[in-house]
């Protein structure tokens, strides 16, 4: 037995030399190249204008059909949260335009789309192997902006004074949205920064105009819109002694004795009176 192992080791490092002297198959590629995305023709037609887009002053979308793209050296510089809107109008040149290359360029590597919340319900990647160009997303989008008005509202997340940092940095998202007139109609975006660039990563909106406003309470709690800010932690214990004294830190002094109090007068004693010198 002992001669066989004796045998089979030296077999066992010379089938171990050898194939380590043989190139691996397949050959690792000097430089990795990714897979082409698909050719896609643009639309030069819009998407019929629904809803309040049907008014005088047109769809939301189309305002933005003759707006040409800013140049790509100034997009580095976007920060958040003063560029969000800037950002916003790039996507929606971009959704006119029916450009999805350049609208991949503006979204995060895991960019979603779903529902108006920021819970992010019904969420869903914009770019999926089968859909490398997110085009369902972007049909689905230019739908939903044509329902829009030209002069929709928009807003962002106020934050308060000094709290830029956090979005700036990428610690924190910035969240805009368009609404509708009645409050109904909602287009969300959620802006962030990757790579130090300023990206959007999430877009969420309805499928159909809606009548009545939609709630989920059993999806939980919606994240913040402004962060938590941990306070500094308060080194001063409480008193806890009605003296004020602490007997954890302080060590408790003794109290001085009380002196005896003195009993009161006697009313019906005696007055003293000094002796006459005679």
């Amino acid at each position: 037995m002992h001669r066989r192992l004796s045998v089979l080791a030296p077999l066992a490092l010379l089938t171990l030399s050898l194939a380590a002297c043989q190139e691996r198959y397949p050959p690792l590629p000097e430089v990795w190249v990714g897979s082409a995305l698909p050719t896609y023709q643009p639309s030069s037609v819009l998407p019929p204008a629904t809803d309040e887009g049907v008014g005088a002053d047109g769809s939301l979308l189309e305002s933005y059909a003759n707006r040409t793209y800013r140049k790509a050296d100034e997009l580095l510089t976007w920060q958040l949260p003063f560029q969000a809107k800037t950002m916003i109008v790039e996507l929606l040149i971009a959704a006119a335009k029916d450009d999805p290359q350049q609208l991949l360029t503006l979204l995060t590597e895991n960019a979603r789309w779903g529902l108006p919340d920021r819970r992010e319900l019904r969420a869903r990647p914009i770019s999926t192997h089968d859909d490398p160009l997110g085009l369902e997303f972007l049909s689905a989008f230019r739908t939903a902006t044509s329902r829009f008005s030209k002069k929709a509202s928009f807003t962002c997340t106020p934050l308060q004074p000094g709290w830029q940092m956090f979005a700036a940095s990428g610690a924190e998202p910035v969240w805009c949205s368009y609404t509708s007139g009645d409050n109904l109609d909602i287009i969300g975006f959620r802006l962030i920064m990757e790579g130090g660039r300023l990206k959007t990563d999430y877009i969420g909106f309805f499928p159909q105009r809606q009548t009545e406003a939609i709630r989920v309470p059993d999806a939980g709690d919606p994240p913040p819109l402004t962060p938590y800010i941990k306070r500094p932690v308060d080194l001063e214990l409480p008193d806890l002694m009605p003296d004020g004294s602490n007997p954890v830190l302080e060590k408790k002094q003794p109290r001085e004795q009380a002196k005896p109090a003195e009993p009161p007068p006697d009313l019906d004693a005696p007055i003293p009176v000094p002796a006459r010198d005679e």
